[in-house]
């Protein structure tokens, strides 16, 4: 029994049912919170130093920043979110799924007290749910713009990719929150990553043998060296007093 399914025999209980329309209803209390003038988006963000002087309300507020106020854009982006959230506790189990979200959401917050001054979103932990999803489900199809249709798989390097870029160009905040999402992504992914590399490898050398197998002769005239690759036209036998191979042309007339 590995790690997972024995937290889930223990606290599986404790696991919430469509976490992902949770996750929404956060996000719409930020929406009301920005255009109603509520708050401002430096009220919300997670700055590990202020949580440090007592500003608690940040370990969730963070969770409440939309992608966007734009309302035709939120309905697109809470739909693509729910499918996505619902496909994952589908195919995981509900469990599975909680402990996916958990992991990230403790790893955005740990990161957020490294550098106590950096202000972190929560861009890339949701970022990272995507990412479970491409690689679960790498041959469904969005339709990019409402017209192009694009398979998941390459919607998820691009936002890999994306991900790897800001490691290197974006703010401290941005780069921690990068490290978050792809420290949960590789706790769930990593071993499989690793095994089907391995797996790989294998096949890669199992054709590379098999190419040189193919390459050597099958047949060697003892006589005139003449083969079954240099000529595939030519017949074999092989002598029944010494056991040799020899072509057509030496077989009756070969010396022992």
């Amino acid at each position: 029994m590995n790690l997972i399914s024995s937290l889930e025999k223990r606290f599986g209980g404790w696991a919430i049912p469509n976490l992902t329309l949770y996750l929404i209803v956060i996000q719409l209390i930020g929406v009301v919170l920005l255009m109603g003038g509520y708050s401002k988006y430096e009220d919300l963000v997670l700055v590990g130093g202020l949580v440090q002087v007592g500003d608690w309300t940040r370990l969730l507020s963070f969770m409440m920043i939309p992608r966007t106020l734009s309302p035709i854009w939120l309905f697109f982006s809470f739909y693509i979110f729910h499918l996505i959230g619902s496909s994952l506790e589908r195919e995981w189990g509900t469990f599975r799924f909680n402990l996916y979200i958990l992991l990230g959401y403790l790893l955005t917050v740990a990161v957020a007290f490294v550098v106590p001054s950096a202000i972190i979103f929560n861009t890339y932990f949701l970022g990272s749910i995507f990412l479970a999803f491409a690689t679960l489900f790498p041959n469904m199809e969005f339709r990019l713009f409402f017209i192009l249709p694009v398979k998941v798989k390459w919607l998820g390097w691009l936002t890999a990719s994306l991900y790897v870029l800001t490691l290197f160009s974006a703010d401290i905040g941005s780069r921690l929150g990068v490290v978050a999402a792809f420290s949960t992504y590789l706790i769930f992914f990593g071993k499989a990553f690793l095994s089907n590399f391995k797996a790989g490898q294998r096949r890669k050398a199992y054709h590379a043998e098999r190419v040189v197998a193919d390459a050597q002769p099958f047949h060697v005239c003892a006589e005139c060296g003449v083969t079954d690759k240099t000529d595939g036209s030519i017949h074999f036998r092989y002598c029944s007093t010494c056991g040799k191979c020899f072509c057509e042309e030496h077989i009756g007339n070969h010396a022992h």
